[in-house]
């Protein structure tokens, strides 16, 4: 395995909220939002090959190297979990209008910190400034959808059935259809805040990209600061660590990525 020396410096990356190092003496350069070649019956982990000024390169997924679930797969679940949310609400009210015409007891969710999304709301902790911003503007409109339940109660209990019907369909066309607009928007804009970046390196006499979250710094890290993992993974591609503050990092042996991983097909 390549050894690198102390107070050499690095380029740290983050890989779903992991810090990584890669040797910057290896890195060439970054590419922004890589296009990408899809290749038939490569190894799974790696994406695909690009055109980098006529060179043809081999994409690196890193996070499927190293055994984590891909980006792409992360935002694709966010976003089916946030579609099924939205249809939570569109089927909320459907619920609420047939128990009115039904003259019957309405038994979902009133309170908007329960429902599925409300709980989900309370506790997530956005990464990005403007994720957060925009999951703000949910919070009015859907405590208001959520209090029609106990709007549309009065006016049962007055047995006002069409002056339910109307709130009902009000709630409709206003506070759902912001939020549906909300839901749509906040979609997008996952898709786009997660574009990853291609940081291409040359190990030896090989030119390839790796596919990270972000690249965050350059850091050197002083021979008390380097070290070996206790455990490493099992094709060394990690087996290092280096420390800032109370943060670690690992290190990542390039030279070893597009090794097949052990027990993989091919290896």
């Amino acid at each position: 395995m390549k050894t690198y020396s102390a107070g050499m410096p690095w380029m740290i990356v983050r890989l779903k909220g992991q810090s990584f190092a890669l040797p910057t003496q290896e890195v060439r350069e970054l590419v922004m939002k890589p296009q990408i070649t899809m290749v038939p019956d490569a190894p799974e982990y790696v994406r695909g090959v690009m055109n980098l000024r006529g060179r043809v390169v081999t994409v690196v997924d890193l996070r499927k190297r190293l055994g984590m679930t891909p980006a792409s797969e992360e935002v694709e679940s966010f976003c089916a979990l946030m579609a099924q949310r939205r249809q939570d609400h569109v089927n909320w009210l459907t619920e609420l209008e047939a128990s009115v015409r039904e003259r019957r007891e309405f038994k979902l969710a009133t309170d908007s910190h329960k429902c599925a999304f409300g709980r989900w709301y309370d506790t997530y902790k956005p990464d990005n400034v403007w994720i957060g911003a925009l999951l703000g503007r949910f919070a009015e409109p859907h405590r208001r959808v959520h209090s029609t339940a106990g709007e549309v109660l009065a006016f049962e209990s007055r047995e006002d059935w069409e002056g339910a019907l109307g709130l009902i369909e009000h709630t409709r066309s206003g506070e759902l259809a912001t939020m549906i607009g909300l839901f749509a928007n906040l979609q997008d804009l996952i898709r786009e805040s997660r574009q990853e970046i291609a940081v291409v390196l040359e190990t030896g006499n090989r030119l390839f990209a790796v596919l990270v979250d972000e690249a965050v710094a350059v850091e050197k890290f002083e021979g008390e600061n380097l070290g070996p993992l206790p455990v490493t993974t099992s094709d060394g591609v990690v087996a290092q660590f280096g420390r800032k503050a109370e943060a670690l990092v690992l290190m990542v042996s390039t030279e070893r990525l597009l090794n097949p991983p052990h027990g993989s097909a091919g290896s």
